[in-house]
């Protein structure tokens, strides 16, 4: 797993000889007297290792790679005996008058609480130096070592164009100050936020002057609000109000309210999960594909000149090569295959969030419109002046939904029929998840909301039946936006303690004298990416009129997990 990457390129003169004089400076830093000569290797006094490869490719670039080993000190929270090897891979190829660099940190992994997960990564010392040496860029996009702040018409065009830059690969993240306070306030404030944000994104500063000229512009759902963070994916499309949904807000609140340190780990492990799952430049792809190939040893022709099998051994020894080769041929097919098919996915779950958001937004103007229909219906029925005191089914009020699972607890007083009984940090740590989306979110919000609508008819005695009979008759007109849920675990589930225990939530001692209660039943609120989140819950309505939710988070284990 990739715990950092930096990928770049530049025009600049003399570039690769500034590059290189940096990284040998670095590796100097990290007790290597003696550099290795090409395909050479050296050892370090503290015991790490140092490759040193090159290729040149059948299209005339030229490529190098040193591949950096060592072994990190164990943290103190983690278990004994977890691997501590760390390996840095860094690449520049040339082709032409464009130097490409990528820098691969693969860290050891440590336990989370969703499992394996690459440990932070901090950024190396010689990113900040080259990016202060030579002008790199992701696409078209400038990549600073600092912040540019956008308070003139041009520097405003510099941030829009980073924005619809269709040629980077990396995110651009864009802050403003809050109301009344100054930029270099706003900076000081976020600096902790965005520590070691170099190499990863461009970082722009609107200046409060120009928000309104920048939001004019951006539309809306693409817009910032004073005293946020937004980091913009590659694709934005203006004209498009849904696609806002897929480019990420830091709330003002949030970056004041939480601890930095926190909020720093989430924002750069979206930006390096972003560089991560990029397509990589043909050049470095081909040049990639070159470094993997194995070095293989062949018997020289010298040693079986006194063979008398030599001809024979020579022939297979053509013959293995050759089929090598074939396969290095294949296995890079079969490489670029599955990157185009990792891509294809990415899109399919961003156009699949948009649909959801969308038939989201459908189905709340048909409720809307269901609604009236209903009411004109009656009154033509009756064609009286009794039509009056009939019960007018309420408007559904447009209330925008939550963006992150964060702002989604701290609303959730909005609902009164669901009381959340579950961990807050668990649910929180959900916003982790980039590919989750904002759409897992609303999804879960409409969830709630469909909760607390079913608690309201039964408290107006418009609707008989618990929650299942409610989410699978929809015919009763009530809110209704719940299109799955289990209400059952498997046997193996059931029968297997652990997993029992894991889905025994507290409760008030009002719904359970206990104290404790097991909730079989839960909705999948995304399945296939951020630990395919799972809300288990209760119909505890006989007992407190409401809906009782004991879990928000990653799916327990089960028979797949076991």
């Amino acid at each position: 797993m990739i715990g950092f990457r930096t990928l770049a390129s530049t025009s600049a003169h003399d570039a690769e000889r500034k590059i290189a004089g940096i990284l040998e400076n670095w590796f100097k830093s990290k007790g290597f007297e003696d550099l290795p000569e090409r395909e050479q290797k050296s050892d370090s006094a503290k015991g790490h290792t140092l490759q040193h490869q090159y290729r040149e490719l059948d299209n005339g670039t030229k490529a190098f790679r040193w591949v950096y080993t060592e072994q990190w000190d164990k943290a103190p929270w983690q278990e004994d005996g977890l691997n501590q090897t760390a390996k840095t891979h860094i690449t520049l190829a040339t082709s032409g008058e464009t130097v490409w660099f990528l820098a691969d940190i693969h860290p050891p992994l440590e336990k989370g609480r969703y499992g394996e997960r690459p440990r932070d990564t901090a950024t190396p010392t010689f990113v900040r130096t080259l990016l202060d040496a030579v002008e790199f860029y992701d696409g078209q996009t400038l990549l600073p070592t600092g912040h540019s702040l956008a308070e003139s018409a041009e520097s405003l065009d510099v941030v829009l164009n980073s924005i619809q830059d269709d040629d980077r690969r990396g995110m651009v993240l864009v802050s403003t100050p809050p109301i009344r306070q100054t930029p270099t306030l706003w900076q000081e404030t976020i600096r902790d936020v965005l520590r070691g944000t170099q190499g990863l994104t461009s970082v722009h500063m609107i200046a409060p002057e120009k928000l309104d000229a920048f939001n004019e512009w951006a539309g809306t759902a693409h817009g910032l609000m004073p005293g946020a963070i937004r980091t913009y994916k590659t694709g934005v499309n203006f004209e498009n109000p849904l696609d806002g949904y897929v480019h990420r807000i830091m709330q003002h609140h949030r970056i004041v309210g939480e601890h930095s340190k926190k909020l720093n780990s989430i924002l750069r492990r979206s930006l390096v999960a972003e560089l991560a799952s990029a397509e990589l430049p043909d050049v470095l792809r081909q040049a990639d594909v070159a470094f993997r190939k194995v070095v293989r040893q062949h018997l020289s022709s010298a040693g079986l000149e006194n063979s008398s099998v030599s001809s024979e051994l020579q022939d297979e020894n053509k013959e293995l090569t050759e089929l090598l080769e074939m396969s290095d041929q294949e296995n890079s097919e079969l490489r670029n295959r599955a990157e185009d098919a990792e891509k294809y996915l990415k899109n399919l779950i961003e156009d699949n969030e948009v649909l959801n958001l969308e038939l989201s937004s459908q189905q709340d103007q048909s409720d809307r419109i269901h609604a009236d229909n209903r009411v004109l219906k009656r009154k033509l029925w009756d064609r009286g002046d009794e039509s009056a005191y009939l019960p007018v089914v309420p408007h559904l009020e447009s209330v925008k939904p939550p963006e992150t699972f964060t702002e989604l607890l701290e609303r959730i007083g909005e609902i009164p029929g669901v009381l959340y009984c579950g961990d807050a940090e668990t649910t929180v740590e959900l916003d982790e998840f980039t590919d989750l989306g904002v759409s897992v979110v609303q999804k879960t919000w409409e969830v709630l909301r469909t909760f607390d609508a079913y608690a309201q008819a039964r408290a107006d005695t418009a609707f008989e039946g618990g929650i299942f009979q409610y989410q699978r008759n929809p015919e009763h007109g009530h809110y209704m936006r719940i299109r799955q849920i289990s209400a059952h675990e498997s046997d193996t589930v059931q029968k297997n303690q652990r997993m029992r225990e894991q889905r025994t939530f507290a409760v008030p001692t009002e719904i359970d004298p206990t104290g404790q209660m097991i909730m079989y039943a839960h909705i999948p609120l995304a399945t296939g990416r951020g630990r395919s989140p799972r809300l288990h819950f209760e119909d505890t309505w006989p007992t407190n009129g409401r809906v009782t939710i004991g879990y928000i988070g990653a799916h327990l284990d089960n028979k797949s997990t076991n």
